[in-house]
């Protein structure tokens, strides 16, 4: 077996094993902590791997300013996915999300990029898209999922993920970029939640997600300044750096700015997250 296969397959392992952790999460903290353990840069991270082995550093630091113009999508996606999540069944509201995310990326692939206005972009995207999703005006429910919901979730993921990785040489460094942030985890947890709880706690889930993308973009911004010059251990460690420096300034800020952790639970019968993390508002 050849590294890459084998860097495939330990990818192709890792996404259902973290939906999986992601969605009994969600049952034991809520909704919006579940929704910020996915801006965790996991599937983007495992890519840059994959990327940065099988065909070098430049083009992995290409994917990775890709990744950060990419948030832009997702955002698209959320808002898509938010604002039809009252009229519509989740086949429908995945529908016009997914459609918005391919246009997005599709006009996003023939603009020129760079740190500074892939970054600029990315933080505007999350600020306007957070002001434009809806909130829930009351707590939203949670309840014990089927036995076989988990499995199939995972699936589903493992699924998703083989597609865009095996796709990734022949798109290219900037459309390989574009697409990781490819909402896997969040298409297989929003679909799930929805079409069993209804809307409330979508729009919890993407508010957790949406709070947790400045993390995930100072990760990308930093894994593409230093992939080149410093090497792949260097770009990861100091990426997950920025991203938890981030998140640090989120939990002592933004609660002022109604983005951040707050008092309360977003879920009757929910706990507080590790680390002491609550539901924003």
């Amino acid at each position: 077996m050849n590294p890459s296969t084998e860097l495939l397959l330990l990818r192709v392992a890792i996404a259902p094993a973290f939906v999986g952790v992601v969605s009994v999460a969600s049952l034991v903290y809520g909704h919006r902590a579940a929704g910020w353990l996915v801006s965790l840069p996991i599937n983007t991270g495992t890519i840059l791997v994959v990327l940065t082995v099988t065909e070098g550093t430049a083009f992995a630091a290409t994917a990775a300013l890709g990744a950060l113009a990419g948030i832009v999508s997702l955002g698209v996606f959320a808002v898509g996915y938010g604002r039809s999540a009252t009229r519509f069944p989740w086949p429908a509201c995945l529908a016009l999300a997914s459609g918005g995310f391919v246009a997005s990326t599709l006009v996003l692939s023939v603009l020129p990029v760079n740190l500074i206005g892939g970054l600029t972009g990315a933080l505007l995207a999350i600020v306007i898209v957070l002001l434009i999703v809806p909130r829930p005006n009351a707590r939203s429910p949670v309840a014990a999922m089927p036995k076989w919901e988990i499995p199939v979730r995972m699936a589903l993921a493992a699924l998703l993920v083989f597609g865009v990785t095996t796709s990734a040489v022949a798109l290219g460094p900037r459309l390989s970029g574009l697409l990781s942030p490819i909402p896997v985890f969040t298409i297989t947890l929003v679909i799930f939640t929805h079409s069993r709880l209804g809307p409330a706690p979508v729009y919890v889930f993407l508010n957790g997600l949406l709070v947790g993308l400045f993390s995930f973009a100072a990760f990308c911004a930093v894994v593409a300044v230093l992939l080149v010059p410093g090497g792949l251990l260097v770009a990861l460690a100091a990426g997950l750096g920025a991203f938890l420096a981030v998140y640090a300034v989120i939990r002592l800020g933004a609660p002022a700015f109604g983005i951040g952790p707050s008092h309360g639970s977003d879920a009757v019968r929910e706990r507080d997250p590790p680390g002491g993390q609550r539901s924003a508002r």
